[in-house]
């Protein structure tokens, strides 16, 4: 097991401060979301709940990577991660439905008790400081390396900080102005913005992982690097065998098999080999590459130059 770095450390600390923030708020704010009757806070706890697994998953991930804790999966654990995230998809538009559902049957609100109208506000602003606190590290932590994990926890906490300042305006208005039609609206719409809030992000979440699952290939851009690597290489092998590519995750796997003529050192087709492995790698961030040799039919290149 290796040791994490302190650039490692600081990216797990972030997103681990992230999910205590949400974990320290989750039930004192369902307790108050079902005594108040709130749609807007209904919609929040139920994205906050479903995004909560996928924070915690994300710090658990994140560990293992720092520590190699991964080495027992050789292409890596995308498929879970993405299995993991369609089923998240699935829960927020399945919770988004249950809200607009209550929106379009809502009742005539009833009147809140002074306790549970200050819990409200109470839980929805700190609700909001929780989403904003963890922004500042989560950029440090950004700044500090290239870590998917944490860029995605950065964006998605950008997000949830937007959707709480809606939930907070709707609240206010309803503890303000109690028993108003206004009120009614208010809550109404903070139940339908959080709802549209989770069809998008489960959506996204659906649509992004789905492809991997079936070894979507790598994108044009990016096979295009695959190309102008095997093209700088070209002198230096007698036969591309095969190119294989695919999206696990946010790891993108390529493997290449090049032939090379019987005549040829070990040493010398290692050199082509480890070669356009370190091109691929520093022109793809987060790849696996792999590039096999095989023996192959055709002579070796230099044969073909003319005799001086």
């Amino acid at each position: 097991m290796r040791i994490p770095s302190v650039t490692d450390r600081q990216k797990e600390h972030a997103v681990l401060l992230a999910v205590l923030l949400d974990l320290g708020l989750f039930l004192p704010y369902a307790v108050t979301t079902a005594y108040t009757g709130s749609l807007a806070m209904l919609a929040e706890i139920l994205r906050g709940g479903l995004l909560l697994l996928v924070e915690g998953t994300a710090y658990m991930a994140l560990r293992a990577v720092h520590r190699g804790q991964v080495h027992f999966y050789d292409f890596g654990v995308g498929k879970l991660e993405r299995m993991f995230s369609i089923v998240i998809g699935a829960l927020l538009v399945m919770a988004a439905v249950f809200v607009v559902a209550k929106v379009l049957q809502s009742t005539e609100p009833q009147p809140l008790a002074p306790f549970w109208a200050a819990a409200a506000m109470v839980l929805v602003l700190a609700n909001l400081a929780a989403n904003l606190i963890p922004l500042i590290p989560l950029w440090r932590a950004t700044r500090a390396g290239t870590s998917i994990i944490v860029l995605s926890q950065f964006r998605a906490r950008m997000a949830k900080a937007a959707a709480s300042v809606t939930v907070v305006t709707c609240v206010l208005i309803d503890v303000l102005m109690p028993d108003t039609r206004l009120a009614e609206m208010a809550d109404d719409f903070g139940g339908l913005v959080g709802a549209a809030f989770m069809l998008v992000v489960g959506g996204r979440m659906i649509s992004e992982s789905l492809p991997d699952l079936l070894d979507r290939a790598l994108a044009e851009p990016v096979q295009m690097k695959v190309n102008s690597a095997l093209a700088a290489f070209f002198d230096q092998y007698e036969q591309l065998t095969a190119v294989r590519t695919r999206q696990s995750g946010a790891v993108a796997h390529v493997e290449i098999t090049l032939g090379f003529a019987p005549s040829r050192t070990i040493a010398d087709v290692s050199t082509v080999t480890t070669g356009l492995r370190s091109a691929l790698e520093a022109a793809i961030p987060e790849a696996d590459v792999v590039v096999i040799a095989e023996a192959s039919s055709l002579p070796r290149r230099d044969d073909f130059s003319p005799a001086c």
